[in-house]
């Protein structure tokens, strides 16, 4: 009994000094897997994404600006004109029956000017008379006074009848103008794009959607611009220059270059959101078919597209405190362990986070896998992580990914 009681002080002792150096040396021995990223600078693009539609720089809609029934249509739509070219005429009966009676009324003022000017001659000559006759003391001053105020009263009718003409003449210029309407010319070289109106139907005056108010529309397709709706939310981070990539619907996999040319002043308002209006100016592409209309998403690249230090958006780790105030970590790995770093972050993207302050370019950064991530603790042993099990642990995800969704 003896013998077994020394042997198990032994064992006792034995298990309090050598089984913690063991445990320890195994702890140190199995660091932790994690996936590495040395901090640098990257490009870090953050956008904005939103919608559109195409639009050709240079389109103009016409209207009439006379009432008319279209008489004949000399061009169809997809046709090339050139500016000042006749492209539709107006029934003009009606324009030239006012050109004629306008006429027979400024002819009838300038018959009225003849006979006052006649009249003025004759009461010119009779004060004339009189005021010879008053010098000899023939007649008496009354007959003098009435004979100059006869006069005076005829030189007035003149003026009078003057202006009628004038005012005639501008109103036969008026009918004439008014006849010239019934021609439309193309105010830009361009192509027809749109040509609701037909032969027959009657055109009117008017900037409304109903019938007849639209002629046809002409634009220069050598240039196409985008117009996009960017919410007010994010109209603020939106600049004149920013770089634009544009997708167009039936152009899916196609980004088309841009510059941020324009940005509305005022905002449009639809239901209860209000957007601004931005334009793009669109590099050509003569291998695609684009048009007016087309509708569009896009990408606004915001910032000066500086090269900036940054980590994964993924090693980022966020604390939020009591008072609502954010604070941001990065673990990195220095001598086979891990540390929490507070940083400083920037701008983002679906990739980078820009880091303004606490980490050097060439520093470590872990960044997964989110597991290991959440469960790190201060001097805790990593190791890169072998990149054929991280591709089995990214594998193994999407299959659970798949597997929720075909259960659901």
């Amino acid at each position: 009994m003896k013998f077994d009681r020394k042997w198990l002080i032994g064992a006792l002792i034995v298990a309090v000094v050598v089984v913690p150096l063991v445990v320890k040396k195994n702890r140190a021995a199995s660091a932790t897997g994690v996936d590495l990223v040395e901090v640098a600078l990257q490009d870090v693009q953050p956008s904005i994404l939103t919608s559109g539609t195409l639009a050709f720089r240079n389109e103009v809609n016409l209207t009439s600006e006379v009432t008319g029934k279209v008489s004949s249509l000399l061009v169809k739509e997809g046709d090339t004109v050139e500016a000042g070219q006749v492209l539709l005429r107006l029934d003009p009966e009606l324009y030239d029956n006012a050109i004629e009676r306008e006429s027979a009324g400024l002819r009838q003022a300038r018959i009225a000017i003849d006979r006052q000017r006649a009249q003025v001659a004759l009461k010119r000559t009779q004060f004339e008379r009189s005021r010879a006759l008053v010098a000899d003391k023939l007649i008496d001053r009354n007959r003098f006074d009435e004979d100059r105020n006869q006069l005076q009263l005829a030189e007035a009718d003149l003026r009078s009848n003057e202006e009628a003409l004038r005012r005639a003449e501008s109103v036969v210029s008026d009918a004439r103008e008014q006849r010239a309407r019934t021609e439309v010319h193309a105010p830009i070289s361009g192509r027809i794009v749109s040509l609701p109106i037909k032969v027959g139907e009657t055109a009117v005056p008017s900037t409304s959607a109903f019938a007849g108010a639209q002629l046809m529309k002409i634009a220069d397709i050598s240039e196409i611009i985008a117009e996009l709706k960017v919410d007010e939310a994010d109209i603020a981070q939106v600049a004149v220059g920013q770089r634009v990539e544009v997708f167009a619907a039936s152009y899916p996999d196609t980004a088309l270059k841009g510059r941020v040319e324009q940005i509305a002043l005022a905002p449009t308002i639809e239901g209860q959101g209000r957007a601004y209006k931005v334009t793009v100016r669109i590099a050509p592409d003569p291998k695609l078919a684009l048009r007016s209309g087309m509708s569009v998403r896009a990408n606004v690249f915001l910032g000066d597209g500086r090269r900036r230090l940054a980590v994964p958006v993924e090693a980022v780790v966020t604390d939020t405190e009591e008072k609502g105030a954010a604070k941001h970590a990065v673990w990195v790995a220095k001598d086979g362990k891990a540390h929490r770093v507070e940083v400083a972050v920037g701008e983002s993207d679906d990739r980078w986070q820009v880091v303004e302050k606490g980490l050097t370019a060439g520093d470590q950064a872990i960044a997964g896998p989110s597991r290991e991530l959440r469960a790190l603790v201060e001097g805790q042993a990593v190791e890169r992580r072998d990149p054929a099990e991280a591709r089995a642990d990214e594998a193994a995800g999407e299959d659970g990914d798949g597997d929720a969704k075909d259960a659901g």
